[in-house]
């Protein structure tokens, strides 16, 4: 009998129904949102606080909206305009970094602006919006690509220029061309901090939809927002909320998932 063969008679070992592994890296967290839920939903129900329902009452506010189709209707507005932002905030974003990056001239010119945008307050251009573009869908657009794009231009513009200097230079020694360097060194290398610019300028993006549908047009998530907080009711208000923060979560989620499996170091 070889080593590895089992032993006839003796039951196979079990597994785990759950993974120590996983159990390990995400007991943590499911131990601190339970004590959450827990505390919530005792101080909702002792306190009686107009401002802090039961956590009970939120999710069947919640649930009430996906069966009635609430949430259906006003999410596909909300994503449509954050799909428009972000594509637009990505080739936009892209194209700027990387030129900024391959030329001296042009970061010099354009980085005093990137830098002081990325530490502005980005809800303060809302109301240039409306007045240039009225209350109408570029508003809401022109928001999310606001708060989106520079985190894309940064990363892509550090990814350029960090490229390792001797794989270029072996690269050149080969008698790559310019054009080969770009698209077979420079950008793969970079392709990295691409990825982790898309991550940042998703959850900025999410920012951006959330302030210029509030802000803006009372429609979307953000009207939902707008219409439950003027009229103080507070679990439907904490369920929207509660919606857009998961759906963040997923959208930045998914993004990591893709970088992952595109480039397994990113």
């Amino acid at each position: 009998m070889t080593q590895g063969a089992a032993v006839i008679g003796q039951p196979a070992p079990r597994r785990a129904l759950v993974p120590r592994r996983w159990l390990a890296h995400n007991g943590p967290f499911l131990l601190s949102f339970v004590l959450v839920m827990a505390t919530w939903e005792l101080l909702g129900r002792t306190l009686d606080l107009l401002m802090l329902p039961p956590i009970s009452a939120i999710f069947a506010a919640l649930w009430q909206f996906t069966i009635d189709g609430t949430l259906a209707d006003q999410l596909f507005v909300s994503l449509l305009t954050l799909f428009i932002g972000m594509v637009i905030s990505i080739l936009l974003g892209i194209a700027i970094g990387a030129a900024m990056g391959l030329s001296r001239t042009v970061e010099s010119a354009l980085d005093v602006y990137v830098n002081a945008m990325m530490a502005a307050p980005m809800v303060a251009f809302v109301p240039l919006f409306i007045l240039l573009f009225g209350l109408g869908y570029p508003t809401r657009v022109l928001t999310v690509i606001i708060f989106a794009i520079f985190p894309i231009i940064v990363n892509a513009f550090a990814g350029l220029r960090n490229i390792d200097r001797s794989t270029v230079e072996m690269a050149r020694s080969f008698g790559a061309t310019k054009r080969q360097l770009l698209w077979q060194v420079r950008i793969p290398g970079a392709f990295p901090y691409l990825l982790a610019g898309i991550r940042l300028g998703t959850a900025r993006g999410v920012k951006g939809l959330i302030n210029g549908e509030v802000l803006v047009t009372v429609v979307g998530l953000g009207g939902l927002v707008n219409q439950y907080g003027t009229a103080f009711t507070m679990d439907r208000l904490y369920a929207i909320i509660f919606f857009i923060i998961a759906l963040a979560l997923v959208l930045v989620r998914g993004v990591e998932w893709i970088s992952r499996r595109l480039v397994p170091q990113a």
